[in-house]
């Protein structure tokens, strides 16, 4: 094959992988951001898997430029010792020595730096049950206990239940005859209990619902809330489950 159309490949090849690295970034910023892996797909595809393609495309790039670099070498040698005084004069040999100098640095960094981040990395410790989590330090569950910090339900509780409840069991649509902008609904008896028992999570069977603990009931995947909300909704419990007066 000659130089041109080879070129034109290598090119292509790498404009290719560029822009699946862009295409891939963008579905893990925002389309699946962090947190939404166990969660949501995109064209089937889990976050981590978009991950995988972002990694492959990356390393994908890295070998064409490589390999650019490679069919390239005499012209950038002669680019250098055009460029840098240093390296005019003497034997030709000079700037093609300097320049694999410059490689061999490079190598030597990639390599250290694989080195430093795999004897960096420490295993941490998390919790099998999505309603527990570990201690402030990150690296140790802890046993569930009592937590004393309050939780302001119309500021913090009431926006995740509209935003994630009420659509499907709100003022438009009851669905199995439940309103999660009711407090009766969490409390009262219903289905073998009441949704929320304040104070104790064991017996709360909304987190249950939210967990995906419940996995035999209707629509289970879409009571599936991101874990954060399910903590939010935790402390809400445990604190005591306040709904105040004034809405409704």
């Amino acid at each position: 094959m000659s130089r041109g159309p080879l070129n034109l490949l290598i090119d292509m090849l790498a404009a290719a992988c560029l822009l699946t690295m862009v295409a891939t970034g963008y579905v893990l910023q925002f389309p699946l951001p962090p947190g939404t892996n166990r969660t949501h797909v995109l064209w089937g595809l889990s976050r981590h898997e978009w991950g995988a393609i972002h990694s492959w495309a990356s390393l994908g790039l890295l070998v064409v430029l490589v390999i650019h670099l490679v069919l390239h070498w005499d012209w950038l040698i002669t680019m250098f010792r055009h460029r840098f005084t240093w390296m005019q004069g003497g034997d030709a040999g000079r700037g093609r020595q300097a320049g694999f100098m410059t490689v061999a640095a490079l190598i030597t960094l990639a390599v250290l730096f694989a080195l430093a981040t795999h004897l960096s990395v420490r295993e941490r410790i998390v919790p099998l049950h999505p309603l527990d989590e570990p201690s402030s330090d990150g690296f140790t569950a802890t046993k569930e206990q009592p937590r004393a910090s309050q939780v302001d339900f119309w500021k913090e509780v009431m926006p995740l239940f509209e935003a994630s409840c009420t659509m499907c069991h709100g003022p438009l649509r009851q669905t199995s005859g439940f309103r999660a902008d009711h407090r009766e609904d969490f409390f009262s008896p219903r289905n073998g209990g009441a949704l929320v028992v304040p104070g104790d999570v064991t017996a709360s069977r909304l987190l249950n619902i939210i967990s995906g603990q419940q996995p035999a009931m209707n629509a289970a995947a879409a009571h599936h809330l991101p874990p954060e909300d399910i903590l939010l909704l935790k402390k809400w419990i445990e604190s005591g489950a306040a709904w105040p007066d004034g809405k409704q």
